[in-house]
């Protein structure tokens, strides 16, 4: 893959020994290449070059042809991690193109079926994370209060 290709809070497959394992990429790294987290054990990954990254990652599929582009039907959706909020919230903010507030974060992350809530308060809740991820990280969090009740990501 090329470095233009590669997009924050995508995933991607990527060869590790024997194995492919999915990898969604959270932010660049300083050091150059990106920060991801291994979909199926939740471990960080420091990608150092895009040629590690083989393409976007499916869900495991046996016996299927690569050339074939349709999904696997026996795919078990019940198998498929569920997103946190902050991590749903950072995928959304990663793909805004402005600074948003806590309601509309939450109406795009329900509206995507990203997150579910049963919650009275969800968009309290979820700036209160946000805002207590900002205090607790400082400079390595992910996220960055643009004004009042607003949030960005940190590219």
């Amino acid at each position: 893959m090329q470095n233009e290709e590669i997009k924050i809070s995508k995933v991607y497959a990527m060869k590790v020994g024997k194995n492919t394992v999915g990898v969604r990429i959270m932010s660049e790294d300083k050091a150059g290449g990106w920060i991801g987290v291994n979909v199926n054990t939740d471990k960080e990954v420091i990608i150092r070059s895009a040629d590690r990254l083989i393409g976007l990652y499916q869900a495991k599929q046996e016996n299927v042809n690569p050339s074939e582009t349709e999904p696997s039907k026996d795919a078990n959706p019940a198998k498929v991690k569920k997103l946190g909020g902050l991590l749903a919230a950072f995928m959304i903010l990663a793909d805004a193109k402005e600074p948003l507030d806590c309601p509309e974060i939450v109406k795009r992350m329900i509206d995507q079926g990203m997150w579910k809530t049963g919650g009275k308060t969800p968009a309290s809740t979820l700036h209160s994370a946000i805002s207590r991820e900002i205090k607790e990280k400082g400079t390595e969090s992910r996220f960055a209060k643009t004004e009042r009740g607003k949030f960005t990501v940190i590219k």
